[in-house]
């Protein structure tokens, strides 16, 4: 339930949301701390 208070989400808004979207929040959270070694550029998008 800390991690729900953390995305500032209510219990209101949990009684909406079934687990796996809570669980794909909390994920999306810890991700954006994350330091990606590689960040794409328009040239690759281009190649691809």
């Amino acid at each position: 339930m800390l991690r729900w208070f953390e995305l500032g989400l209510s219990i209101y808004d949990i009684d909406e949301l079934d687990m796996g979207m809570i669980m794909d929040m909390i994920i999306e959270k810890s991700n954006d701390s994350y330091d990606y070694p590689l960040i794409a550029t328009q040239s690759d998008f281009d190649n691809f």
